[in-house]
């Protein structure tokens, strides 16, 4: 006889599936009808075995010793296979019932049960964010991976200082100055365990399982084609081979022309799980000091001095710095202390505009034009001044304010001008075709001085312009603004 069961709902659930013997009512109704026949009951029923896997039925045997030899089997067979796991078999139900006529069938029975109940393993399942990652054989196998995934980012000191502080709670000391010490190490990421029984084969060792975490998983992104790339160096870069990179892009060979600016999917390898540091660091740092500038009106334009020498002031600061995977992510400031304040720097700079005394600051002696020819060795003997060519016009014009020390014809300069800034700096102007100052005028900055020619030894129309700065030769370039 068999009843039907029913669900947590109260629906009824198949017959075929959860249908289990009741045998105590139906024995002892045949036994009290042969009874009063003075027939012994017992003497004529037997026994079978009714087997479930999984809340499934298989079907029926008369011999219990069937089953226990083919599970005893199929353990042994794994056994040879994974000796390193503790092996289960699935669930397995055997139901025995009494019966007058039994019904059953050993060999079909049998060869079901070979083929649906499974050799597991009950396993450690490691979770993060709701997702399966991996199995292990144990809680500790599983424990060890991810302390050593921890490690590849933290010290193992570290890691072990940590654990001595929670398990006897002690409170961290003051910090001392250039000091850091770590807070916390924890997964970014919901991390959990929990038991689930699997096949032997999905079972991960440590060392897997470390491997797993340090290589991530593939994730597809988009990557845009830059100036010289090639599908080749672009799936080399991506670390995938080229038929990966093809399979990704359908419609794409080994022969097609990409430009920069398309887009192709590539993969990229995403940590699993990331692990978070949480440090504490005090520092010295320096308070740079300000600089004040203080015009004087009685100091000639181009002048300076310092009347107070700045120096730069000291802060201790606290830091909470957070690392994910070794890189820092994140820095606050929790505390800001002075240590030493800055003093500020104050320079007086002269506004008085003396006509014979330059600004110091060189401006372009022409009207456009470009540098044909710059300082150094030329054709055996130093060039000592740049060349300017092609002009917008051929006017000639003072760099900067100053005395006129000579104006003339002077050799291979051809028609030469020469000006004494007053301030260090002097500037030469040679090749000029005219010239339309003389020695010891006062001229300003942007005055004409003459026409660009080719006087003397020259090849062709160009000024040449020389700079000195007390009597030293020096780069015009590093002085026109």
């Amino acid at each position: 006889m068999f009843i039907q069961s029913r669900g947590d709902k109260g629906d009824v659930l198949p017959r075929k599936k959860y249908l289990k013997p009741i045998i105590v009512g139906a024995a002892l109704a045949v036994a009290f009808t042969i009874g009063a026949g003075n027939v012994s009951a017992e003497s004529s029923l037997s026994t079978v075995y009714h087997i479930y896997v999984n809340e499934e039925y298989i079907g029926t045997v008369n011999n219990k010793e069937q089953i226990e030899k083919l599970k005893n089997e199929k353990l042994q067979e794994s056994k040879r296979e994974y000796s390193n796991l503790n092996l289960t078999l699935e669930n397995i139900e055997v139901i025995p019932e009494q019966m007058f006529r039994p019904v059953f069938n050993n060999e079909s029975t049998l060869e079901k049960l070979d083929k649906e109940l499974d050799v597991v393993v009950e396993s450690t399942e490691l979770i993060i964010n709701n997702q399966v990652i991996a199995n292990f054989n144990s809680r500790s196998d599983a424990e060890a991976v991810l302390n050593a995934y921890k490690r590849s980012f933290v010290s193992n000191s570290v890691l072990e200082e940590l654990k001595i502080r929670e398990q006897a709670n002690i409170q961290p000391s003051s910090l001392q100055e250039g000091k850091s010490r770590t807070l916390n190490v924890m997964f970014s990421e919901d991390v959990s365990l929990d038991v689930k029984k699997v096949s032997p084969d999905k079972i991960l060792t440590v060392e897997q399982g470390i491997n797993l975490l340090k290589t991530g998983i593939p994730k597809t992104k988009i990557y845009k084609v830059q100036e010289d790339d090639v599908l080749g160096s672009i799936a080399s870069d991506h670390q995938i081979t080229l038929e990966q990179l093809l399979t990704l892009n359908p419609g794409l060979n080994k022969d097609s022309v990409i430009k920069p600016g398309d887009t192709l999917n590539v993969t990229v390898l995403t940590p699993i799980v990331h692990v978070t540091e949480k440090i504490e660091a005090l520092q010295k740092e320096t308070i740079s000091f300000e600089t004040e500038v203080v015009e004087d009106a009685t100091m000639p334009k181009g002048e300076q001095k310092i009347t107070q020498v700045g120096q730069n002031g000291e802060k201790l600061v606290n830091y909470l710095i957070y690392k994910e995977n070794g890189t820092e992510v994140k820095r606050e400031i929790t505390s800001e202390q002075s240590v030493k304040e800055p003093v500020k720097e104050i320079i007086v700079k002269g506004t008085k505009v003396i006509p014979s005394r330059g600004t110091g600051t060189l401006k372009w002696p022409a009207n456009g034009g470009y540098v044909s020819s710059g300082l150094g060795q030329r054709w055996g003997k130093l060039h000592k001044g740049i060349d300017i060519a092609r002009p917008s016009d051929l006017t000639i014009k003072a760099a900067d304010n100053g005395k006129v020390v000579s104006a003339g014809y002077s050799g291979g300069y051809g028609n030469k001008v020469v000006i004494d800034h007053n301030n260090g700096l002097q500037t030469v102007y040679a090749h000029l075709d005219s010239i339309a100052v003389s020695a010891g005028q006062v001229v300003s900055q942007g005055q004409k001085l003459g026409v660009m020619g080719n006087t003397g030894n020259s090849t062709g129309t160009h000024l040449h312009f020389e700079v000195y700065e007390n009597g030293a030769l020096k780069n015009p370039m590093d002085y026109l603004n």
